[in-house]
């Protein structure tokens, strides 16, 4: 029985797709309180932000990013290799998880309440990038001369643009439109979000936190996933024109090549 379970495990083990991942805490904040983690074995990804403005965001980011390593073992992956339902009820099921534990862990301690974080998780499993989110951290891919944004912003902004291509008018007036709107760290009112993206082969993906995606335009992220000659040196592109431009806020790039 022992040796069947190895046996499956060993066989469901992916090939590891070339990934790197470089974090900075860019030039006007005083910490950094993103977080990432690259699990090649795995073939899964994941970046979290910590909110700005709340107590303890970099704690809230960490303690994520950790508990979903765990939740999303290498063994209970394996078992989901080719079965996208599953792979979409574990990756919600790992966010409501990690919710869970940051509000706990902030409502037994005065000095965490109100922490938090954005977060996008990608899992890879062949020719399919599945992901899932909440908040303004990002997952992109390539497509030929095209950079294609999978995940949608969860903020009060991307709700009011919404509102505006579909005419319903709501929102007109809003002030705090960066405010996100899902959040780790916050009860949820709808589910994190999921998606399935076919991958073809040469395609690029990147993770971000907030801090890339709004100092280097999408041109030019493109330009650098496109012509970079590894994940490594994009990576490193990346962050340093996100510094360049400004870097007002901390800068997280993780790139996946197919």
């Amino acid at each position: 029985m022992i040796q069947q379970w190895l046996r499956k495990i060993w066989q469901g083990t992916p090939d590891p797709l070339p990934s790197f991942g470089r974090t900075d805490t860019g030039r006007v904040r005083s910490n950094n309180e993103d977080s990432f983690a690259i699990l090649p074995d795995r073939n899964l990804f994941l970046v979290a932000d910590g909110m700005g403005g709340h107590n303890a965001g970099e704690v809230a980011s960490r303690v994520t990013i950790e508990t979903l390593v765990d939740y999303f073992s290498a063994a209970a992956l394996a078992g989901m290799r080719g079965r996208p339902e599953q792979i979409h009820h574990f990756l919600i099921s790992g966010l409501l998880h990690a919710n869970e534990q940051v509000i706990r862990m902030a409502g037994g301690d005065e000095t965490l309440r109100g922490m938090g974080c954005t977060l996008v998780v990608a899992f890879i499993d062949d020719r399919t990038l599945h992901t899932c989110h909440v908040g303004d951290a990002r997952c992109y891919r390539t497509d030929g001369d095209r950079l294609v944004q999978i995940t949608t912003d969860h903020t009060l902004l991307a709700k009011v643009e919404s509102a505006t291509r579909n005419g319903t008018g709501e929102g007109r007036g809003v002030v705090n439109r960066h405010v996100v709107t899902r959040a780790i760290g916050f009860p949820f009112q709808e589910d994190p979000e999921y998606h399935a993206t076919p991958l073809a082969a040469g395609t690029t993906v990147l993770l971000c936190s907030d801090g890339l995606w709004s100092m280097v335009d999408d041109g030019r992220i493109l330009a650098i996933l496109r012509q970079a000659a590894s994940p490594e040196e994009a990576a490193d592109i990346l962050v340093r024109e996100a510094n360049e431009a400004g870097g007002k806020d901390n800068i997280t790039a993780v790139v996946i090549s197919r």
